[in-house]
């Protein structure tokens, strides 16, 4: 099977999604303006446990605000003329959405900074098992899998990569959801520190989903540097920044 190898193709198969779930067009991101969309739901975007009422996105210095009709014309004139792609997500602006939001009984629910492959994925260092559907399954009780697996009705589970130790010990996952046609979502979870296993296991299914012409990423809190430092380690770079919302708990 053919394996994505160039930037320019991670590229635009993920101008290709954005479009799709923001509601707008490939050329749409050729101008750095920032653009407003209504917020649709729609079967091929992204897969989300709830759409909310608002979506932003940072891609390439491209800010894509995608709004919900009853915040729209607050998207308009007050977020998309104060906001840019590089500064969207500062402490002060994050403060002024949720105020906006909980008016309509909605809050931010994420602000994360994602990545995608950029250099080489480095081959593991230690031995990586893959798994499959019904390797999965087996391991949703589990309590400490948090990160790895979703483990919803709502979306599907499709890969992972772990790492066992001779008495068949997990002492690393990562896996994969198939949460759109082109774009493939990893988390991971170790239990050991300072070994690199999750390097390993992130690196191994990253290559795997690349040989599968998918784009992996993977996406964390702002302030998760260890995280961050994982997926730097594994070949991937920051690409792009997402802000999604939910209904007020």
């Amino acid at each position: 099977m053919k394996t994505i190898s160039t930037l320019e193709k991670i590229n635009h198969l993920l101008t290709e999604q954005f479009a799709i779930d923001y509601g707008c067009t490939v050329e749409d991101f050729c101008s750095k303006e920032t653009l407003v969309t209504e917020l649709r739901p729609n079967d091929r975007a992204r897969k989300r446990e709830e759409l909310g009422v608002l979506s932003m996105l940072s891609f390439h210095g491209k800010l894509v605000i995608a709004a919900a009709p009853e915040l729209m014309d607050w998207s308009r004139s007050i977020l998309a003329k104060h906001c840019s792609a590089e500064w969207c997500f500062e402490a002060g602006t994050l403060i002024s959405i949720d105020r906006e939001l909980q008016e309509f009984g909605y809050e931010i629910d994420q602000a994360h900074l994602f990545f995608t492959p950029r250099f080489s994925v480095p081959a593991p260092v230690h031995p990586v098992r893959f798994l499959h559907s019904a390797e999965i399954a087996e391991l949703e009780d589990d309590e400490r899998i948090d990160e790895a697996f979703l483990f919803e009705d709502y979306i599907e589970d499709v890969l992972g990569t772990a790492i066992y130790d001779d008495a068949e010990t997990l002492l690393a996952v990562a896996g994969a959801t198939a949460n759109s046609e082109r774009m493939w979502e990893m988390g991971f979870n170790s239990f050991v520190e300072g070994k690199g296993y999750a390097v390993s296991v992130l690196s191994a299914l990253t290559q795997e989903i690349l040989n599968q012409e998918k784009v992996p990423y993977s996406g964390t809190a702002l302030s998760h540097t260890a995280s961050q430092n994982v997926s730097l380690r594994a070949g991937l770079v920051p690409t792009f920044c997402e802000l999604t919302t939910k209904k007020s708990t």
